[in-house]
C-alpha cells in the first residue's frame, strides 16, 4: 500500500487562504518598493555631491503679453529647454513698463537658474539710458547667455487711413495736427522710439494713446480706433494679409523676405527712422557657474536646432547665434550708444 501525504485545502478546493494573499502581496511591494529605491537613487547624485540642475521645472519670464514677440521668443526657448533637461518649462508673462517690470523680478529673483528671464532692447538698453530711475542695472543684475533673434519693424495704419506711403501718412498728419493717433507703450520702447524718430523727421504731431502691451493695442488698431501702429513685422504681416492694416514701410536697412513689395523708411526718405529689436535669454547675475554652463549648452543647442530656426523664419525674424560671452559685450557697447544718443538728443 502507497503512502500518500494529505493535501492541502488550496490544493483540494482551489483557493488560496488569505494568509498566503498578504504573504504574497507583501512580496510584489517589497519588488516594488525595492525597484523604485534603486530607480530613484540613480538619478541622485552620489553622497557629498550637489544635485544636478535641474530638478524642477524652470520658469522664463517675458515682459510682454501672449501672442507678441516676446512671448514667442520665450515659448521657443520654453519648449527647447524641455527636451533638453526633461523638466517642465513654463513661460510667465509680466507686461507693463516696457518690460521693465519683468526684468525688476528676474533681476531680484533668487540666482539658482530656476527663474531667467527674455529681454529686449526696449527694456535692457533703451530703460538703461532714458530711465533715471530704473530699479537695475542690465549689465550688473543680469547673467547674459545668448540673444536668440533679431526683430525687424515697420509702420502700419488702419486699412480705411488714406495713405500708403510714409510721406502721404506725413501730408494727413501736417494738415490736421494731433487729430491722426498712434499705438504707444510708453517711453523707453522700441514701438515708441520709432514713432517719436519719424515724427521728428517729418515734422508732424500725432498723439499717442498708451496700451498695456501691443496685443491688447492691434484690435483697437484693427476696428479704426486707433490709426497708427510701429511694431514687430511679425504681427504687422498677419493682419496685413487679412486686409486689416496697410502696411507702409519697413524701418530696417534693407527690406524684408515676408514682405518684399513694401519699401524701406530709407527708400521713402526717412534714413534715420531704421529701428529693430533683439531678444536674448539670461539668469540673475550670481547663478552658479555649473547651472551657467548647463544653461549656454542648452541655448546653443537651441539655436542650432533646424526645428527652432524654422519657428523663428516661420516668425519673420532673423536667428541669431552668439559664441559664449558675446551678449554681455553687445549689451554693454549698446547701452553706451544709446545713452551717447540720449545725452545728444537732450543737448539739441
Amino acid at each position: 500500500m502507497r503512502f500518500e501525504p494529505p493535501r492541502r485545502r488550496s490544493d483540494q478546493d482551489g483557493t488560496t487562504r488569505p494568509s498566503q494573499r498578504c504573504t504574497g502581496a507583501l512580496a510584489r511591494f517589497a519588488a516594488a518598493s525595492l525597484a523604485a529605491w534603486f530607480a530613484v537613487a540613480s538619478s541622485q547624485a552620489a553622497p557629498g555631491e550637489p544635485a544636478r540642475w535641474p530638478q524642477r521645472s524652470i520658469t522664463i519670464v517675458a515682459g510682454n503679453q501672449a501672442g507678441s514677440a516676446t512671448d514667442s521668443v520665450a515659448r521657443l526657448v520654453a519648449e527647447s529647454f524641455e527636451a533638453e533637461f526633461g523638466v517642465p518649462a513654463v513661460v510667465d508673462n509680466r507686461p507693463g513698463a516696457g518690460g521693465r517690470i519683468a526684468a525688476e523680478a528676474v533681476a531680484k529673483a533668487t540666482p539658482n537658474g530656476y527663474t531667467l528671464l527674455v529681454a529686449g532692447t526696449s527694456n535692457l538698453v533703451m530703460a538703461a539710458a532714458m530711465e533715471p530711475d530704473l530699479r537695475y542695472d542690465p549689465v550688473r543684475d543680469f547673467a547674459p547667455i545668448g540673444r536668440l533673434v533679431r526683430v525687424p519693424f515697420g509702420f502700419a495704419v488702419n486699412a480705411k487711413v488714406p495713405a500708403t506711403t510714409l510721406r502721404e501718412l506725413a501730408a494727413l498728419a501736417r494738415a490736421e495736427p494731433g487729430k491722426l493717433t498712434y499705438v504707444s507703450l510708453g517711453a523707453a520702447t522700441t514701438t515708441s522710439l520709432g514713432m517719436s524718430r519719424f515724427l521728428r523727421a517729418a515734422g508732424v504731431e500725432m498723439l499717442g494713446v498708451e496700451y498695456r502691451g501691443i496685443t491688447s493695442a492691434i484690435p483697437d488698431v484693427l476696428a479704426g480706433r486707433i490709426d497708427v501702429l510701429f511694431t514687430e513685422l511679425g504681427a504687422l504681416a498677419q493682419h496685413a494679409q487679412g486686409g486689416g492694416l496697410r502696411v507702409l514701410a519697413i524701418a530696417a536697412s534693407s527690406r524684408a523676405a515676408r514682405l518684399p513689395q513694401v519699401p524701406t523708411t530709407a527708400e521713402q526718405g526717412f534714413p534715420g527712422v531704421v529701428v529693430g529689436s533683439w531678444y536674448g535669454l539670461l539668469a540673475p547675475a550670481g547663478t552658479p557657474p555649473d547651472v551657467m554652463q548647463r544653461l549656454n549648452a542648452a541655448y546653443a543647442a537651441a539655436v542650432h536646432s533646424s526645428a527652432t530656426k524654422r519657428r523663428i523664419d516661420a516668425l519673420g525674424y532673423d536667428p541669431v547665434d552668439d559664441a559664449p560671452g558675446r551678449f554681455a559685450i553687445a549689451l554693454r557697447e549698446e547701452i553706451a550708444a544709446a545713452r551717447e544718443a540720449q545725452g545728444g538728443a537732450q543737448r539739441r
